[in-house]
């Protein structure tokens, strides 16, 4: 009996990374793969990439092993190379999943794909999943999606998941094309994110700093710097701002578009953050939890739903405004004073100008009136 092997890094090269599992009640760490007598040594590459990547290779042949009925105990396993052509359907999911759950994507992101990677293998027979990859039949993947039919926003979404898988297999010639984009699109509904006023976000922040002081610094900061508040603000650290708490540095692998990040703090952000930063004085310290350790990723989130419904009842929010809404105001606060999509897309630290366009159109920002006065002009 054993439990679902799982990865433990860091972002640090010089701390050692490893395989975690339990087998038989036993807690086990991998940190290498000389058990399988295979070359896998993550905790001697050279970068992050390299190491993430053998990290992957290495929980794979783990895993294999020991759904083969392979016992930790002994100190060798009698492996038969899998040659790329021989791989089942089955382990060609499991093993890009694996590579994907030890990349640094957002937890979010990383369930997604776990979850319809699960959801796909279950959908497929047993003689399906264990058949090679490059028999993989061409309307699978169409048929797992017509389940979700019914609901064209979860269609779309699990289409798209399964395509980030689709697309790997094609990148390595085991499929022809993406049989998940192969599959019909839907049209989906448009939702409309609600932003606050700014009546409403003022008398919101003064009700939130006298009673969750943690959960106010947090939207003033996602209001004020424009940051996400579970992916990027619960992680701050002493060490992120510069001297004079002017302005917050990220690196790429602190944030989601993966590109180093620079952000300007204004002066009534600055006046609240000086007097908490000043008591700091571990410069890796979270400026939240104020150890080296962050909240979890639910902390802000709950901390939210707990104080919603007070919120709602005093009047000081409405049914369809969220935690994110202060960021949504921020941007909009930013575009109707500069009219300008690139210093949007700057500030919100989108990765491309149609990721801006997307996020301003569900926030209403661009729509018809404000386009009518560049209509086309004709004199007749």
């Amino acid at each position: 009996m054993f439990t679902e092997p799982k990865i433990v890094t860091t972002t640090d090269l010089n701390y050692r990374s490893y395989i975690q599992y339990s087998f038989n009640g036993t807690r086990y760490r991998e940190y290498n793969a000389k058990k399988l007598d295979l070359k896998i040594n993550p905790n001697r590459a050279k970068s992050l990439k390299e190491k993430n990547r053998l990290l992957a290779k290495l929980l794979f042949e783990f895993k294999k092993a020991l759904d083969n009925n392979w016992n930790p105990n002994e100190t060798k396993i009698d492996v038969t190379p899998v040659y790329e052509s021989e791989i089942t359907v089955q382990e060609a999911f499991q093993q890009f999943e694996a590579h994907k759950l030890s990349s640094p994507y957002s937890i979010f992101y990383k369930r997604q794909l776990s979850s319809v990677s699960n959801q796909f293998l279950n959908f497929l027979s047993d003689k399906e999943k264990v058949s090679t990859i490059k028999n993989l039949n061409p309307f699978s993947a169409e048929r797992f999606l017509n389940q979700f039919k019914g609901t064209p926003t979860q269609y779309m979404n699990k289409r798209r998941a399964l395509g980030v898988f689709m697309a790997e297999f094609v990148r390595k010639k085991y499929i022809p094309v993406n049989y998940a984009k192969s599959a019909p699109r839907l049209k989906t509904k448009a939702t409309l994110h609600k932003t606050y006023t700014k009546e409403q976000l003022t008398a919101l922040l003064n009700h939130l700093k006298a009673t969750n002081y943690e959960l106010y610094l947090c939207c003033l900061i996602s209001y004020g710097c424009l940051l996400r508040p579970h992916h990027e603000i619960r992680f701050l650290k002493k060490k992120h701002f510069n001297q004079d708490y002017t302005q917050i540095s990220l690196s790429g692998f602190e944030n989601k578009s993966a590109r180093i990040r620079v952000v300007g703090v204004p002066e009534y952000v600055r006046k609240d953050l000086i007097e908490r930063l000043t008591k700091i004085s571990n410069p890796d310290a979270n400026i939240f939890s104020l150890t080296v350790e962050p909240y979890n990723e639910y902390y802000f989130s709950l901390n939210w739903t707990r104080a919603r419904p007070a919120l709602l009842a005093d009047g000081l929010l409405q049914p369809d405004q969220t935690i994110y809404s202060f960021r949504h105001t921020a941007a909009v606060d930013v575009y109707t004073r500069t009219k300008d999509l690139h210093i949007v897309q700057q500030l919100m630290g989108h990765s491309t100008m149609v990721v801006t366009l997307k996020y301003l159109r569900g926030l209403g920002e661009i729509n018809i009136e404000q386009l009518k006065d560049v209509l086309p002009m004709l004199e007749i």
